[in-house]
């Protein structure tokens, strides 16, 4: 995988970092708002006990004036002053149990925005996960089409090669194919040329007190040896044109015209007319050079 999807990558994870350390930032600061709900809570139950305390004994105090209650901490004497002593219990509990709920009331307000806090950072994330999943996509996809893209380019510079490779083997094949039949066929030129020289003697024929010459035409064999030998000048002057550095098929093709084209010149120089032609024809030359 890339640096890039992987920095990619990186980025959605820190980003979720900051969203979850912002989270626990304000869950602390939350948090630290009950001790003080606490603080005050039970320092309302302290008071309102206190105050109770004291409204008991000093109701207890003018009912013992009465004669309708004894002591503080004595049973009581009269009806009177047990039912006195119930409501101040009950006015106690209920003061004491507000206390309670106001602080439950405003703890439980703390922890619904504790929750709330955690949803929406819930969803912060998955909205910054999304947003990065799809830059991610959009990245490996663009990746493999580059892959794919390397893939094909090699791939054809593969087949490229492979194609110069084998025209090369092919033309290395028929360099030495034709080194190899080049010295016998020497000796046989050199025999056909005698033969010929022989066979093409001039005849001479007296006319009007003048005299002229004919070159006998070649024999069938005598052109097929030629077209040979004319094979032969194409390929050396293939070799002297590069045909050994060429890299495509089609210098190749360039070079091989041009041979032939030189070796023609040199047989039209040497030959003429119909012979000419058909050693060309035997010899393969392109029909457009002849």
């Amino acid at each position: 995988m890339s640096s890039y999807i992987d920095q990619l990558r990186q980025s959605m994870e820190e980003e979720k970092r900051l969203y979850e350390l912002a989270q626990a930032q304000q869950t602390a600061a939350l948090n630290q708002q009950k001790d003080p709900i606490k603080e005050a809570a039970a320092k309302l139950r302290g008071d309102t006990y206190t105050n109770a305390r004291l409204s008991a004994i000093g109701n207890n105090e003018v009912l013992a004036q009465k004669g309708l209650a004894g002591g503080v901490y004595q049973e009581p004497r009269s009806g009177y002053s047990e039912t006195s002593r119930i409501r101040q219990d009950t006015a106690l509990r209920g003061s004491l149990n507000a206390a309670d709920l106001e602080e439950a009331k405003k703890i439980a307000e703390i922890e619904a925005k504790i929750k709330d806090l955690g949803y929406d950072t819930g969803k912060q994330i998955a909205a910054s996960t999304s947003r990065w999943n799809e830059k991610i996509a959009a990245a490996v996809q663009e990746e493999e089409l580059r892959r794919l893209q390397r893939e094909r380019e090699d791939q054809l510079r593969r087949q490229q090669q492979e194609r110069e490779d084998q025209l090369r083997r092919e033309q290395q094949e028929r360099e030495d194919r034709i080194r190899k039949e080049e010295q016998a066929f020497q000796r046989e030129l050199a025999n056909a040329a005698a033969a010929s020289s022989r066979s093409s003697a001039p005849s001479y024929a007296q006319a009007g007190g003048g005299s002229t010459a004919r070159k006998a035409g070649l024999t069938a064999a005598d052109k097929k040896l030629y077209s040979r030998s004319l094979i032969d000048r194409v390929d050396s002057y293939a070799q002297s044109l590069g045909v050994g550095r060429a890299g495509t098929y089609s210098q190749i093709e360039q070079i091989q015209r041009q041979a032939w084209a030189k070796a023609l010149e040199d047989l039209r120089a040497q030959f003429g007319g119909s012979d000419f032609a058909a050693i060309a024809g035997l010899a393969g030359a392109p029909s457009d050079l002849y």
